[in-house]
């Protein structure tokens, strides 16, 4: 039995606390400062709205790992489920916010293990939390399924209007479909210049590609640093503009389809790039984003009717607030 069978994946609070403390280095992703710990060149995750698309082994593949635990697709997809429609769509813009969770996911694992070994789990602080973490649950799912729209909702005729009324805000940005080579090489201090291990390694790697015969997929498989992309042949998959970094993206202009960059300098390593397709940017048709823009509408009147039912139950039960005693929880000195 490996460590994914054993230690099934719990989702808490604790993900929020864990992506704030960690941080990532650079990867092909246009990042914030604040991203998480993550291997080097961490891979590109499926977003939301592609993740059901894959096939039943695909769900068993292994997406991440860390020391003994592993996180796969099916795991990731059981955790998504659990969160908002907001939540979700936030992630559908932003993909580095969706490899975030999976590696917050993973550090997860390791303090779990820890806190178990420690009998952390049977501490009165802890069933004292968990009991307080289940009435939030209760009374949040509870109100989800008084405010959940009726199945017919929208209506065909609604999600014309709501797509013909916004189709401008609807455009999908100009999207790459890129592959790699990664050659790790974690940049120290100023210095960009490649170690001589390294540079021998590009060299080599760049001879192989000016072959007539040369098979990039064949070539990232056997060289790449980075598993995940090199497990696909180099593939990254479509990224728009705002998700690639930038000195990957000052590279895009001067290639065409089937065309590669030089090895480009991150803080991680080298990328050598090589273009697989472009899409120009698009106002994607009606049925291209109708199952979207239903979930969009849908979560946005399930938000509009959960205010509404929480307002009648006010209505119906004053809330009433001792403000003396209140005062009483303020500690002394922060008064």
């Amino acid at each position: 039995m490996n460590a994914h069978s054993r230690h099934p994946l719990i989702v808490t609070t604790t993900l929020g606390c864990l992506t704030a403390l960690l941080a990532s280095p650079v990867s092909l992703f246009a990042q914030t400062e604040s991203a998480v710990v993550a291997p080097v060149a961490a891979p590109v995750v499926a977003t939301p709205s592609d993740s059901r698309a894959d096939s039943a082994t695909d769900a068993d593949e292994v997406l991440g790992r860390v020391g003994e635990f592993e996180v796969r697709l099916s795991d990731v997809r059981r955790s998504l489920d659990t969160l908002t429609e907001p939540e979700r769509e936030a992630m559908r813009r932003e993909p580095a916010a969706l490899n975030q969770y999976v590696r917050a996911l993973l550090v997860q694992q390791l303090v779990l293990r820890e806190a178990s070994s420690a009998g952390w789990d049977k501490s009165a602080k802890v069933e004292e939390r968990m009991r307080l973490l289940r009435d939030g649950v209760v009374a949040n799912t509870y109100l989800e399924s008084v405010s959940e729209p009726p199945a017919a909702f929208p209506s065909e005729a609604e999600l014309n209007a709501v797509y013909q009324a916004n189709r401008e805000a609807l455009q999908v940005p100009k999207s790459w479909r890129l592959a790699q080579i990664f050659v790790a090489d974690p940049q120290t201090g100023e210095e960009k210049s490649p170690s001589p291990e390294t540079k021998a390694k590009l060299d080599r790697i760049q001879a192989s590609l000016a072959s007539p015969e040369a098979d990039f997929a064949a070539l990232a498989k056997a060289e790449s640093d980075e598993p995940a992309s090199a497990a696909r042949g180099g593939e990254i998959g479509w990224l728009t503009e705002p998700q690639i970094h930038p000195d990957v993206r000052d590279a895009l202009p001067g290639l065409s389809v089937g065309k590669l960059s030089e090895p480009v300098r991150l803080q991680d390593g080298w990328h050598i790039i090589l273009v697989l397709d472009v899409r120009e940017a698009h106002i994607p048709t009606f049925d291209q984003i109708r199952d979207r823009l239903a979930d969009r509408m849908r979560a946005e009147k399930g938000r509009a009717d959960s205010q509404a039912f929480l307002g009648r139950l006010l209505q119906q039960n004053p809330i009433a607030i001792n403000e003396m005693m209140l005062s009483k929880l303020i500690p002394a000195e922060a008064k």
